[in-house]
């Protein structure tokens, strides 16, 4: 078993099967101000120069926060992303059928969805490709990217690439 134990307040964070025995160190929720302080940097100014769209998401995929790439790719502000769903911030068509992002049959597939829950629910990153039929006043149109996740404490790090847009479907 290999336990994970807050570095500031001791806390045990989570214990997990492992074939090596013994304590790692990380940070828990509580104490992760602390260590931002200590850093010396915002947490959002961190975000803000990495280069890559990055959103950071919490249970259900709900966004806490994004960096200015993912604000210029979604032509959005801070205030209206969060506390918003991933579907809802990126506008795909089936974040506005009724019962909205999450809770269509169409999410049942979304590979953001699946990448994200995964990554919440084993803690282990994934890569997948993905595609969003985007709401316009013009109409939908099919965009195509890779997602990429990394737990960070009981967050997840959703980092967007490869975007293009296209009408080929994709596997998402």
């Amino acid at each position: 078993m290999l336990r994970v134990v807050c570095r500031y307040c001791r806390k045990e964070i989570r214990t997990r099967p492992s074939e090596f025995d013994g304590v790692s160190h990380g940070v828990c929720d509580a104490c992760l101000p602390l260590m931002v302080r200590e850093l010396g940097q915002p947490m959002q100014d961190y975000l803000d120069e990495l280069k890559a769209p990055v959103l950071v998401v919490q249970d259900n995929a709900r966004v806490i926060s994004a960096n200015a790439a993912a604000r210029k790719l979604m032509s959005k502000e801070e205030i209206e992303i969060c506390g918003d769903l991933a579907g809802e911030v990126i506008g795909c068509r089936h974040s506005r059928e009724p019962g909205g992002c999450g809770r269509t049959v169409h999410c049942k597939s979304c590979a953001i969805r699946r990448a994200v829950m995964h990554t919440l629910e084993t803690g282990e990153p994934c890569r997948k490709k993905a595609y969003a039929d985007i709401g316009t006043v013009n109409g939908d149109r099919r965009v195509r990217f890779q997602v990429e996740t990394e737990k960070v404490n009981s967050f997840v790090r959703l980092t967007i690439h490869d975007v293009r847009e296209g009408e080929e479907q994709s596997s998402g």
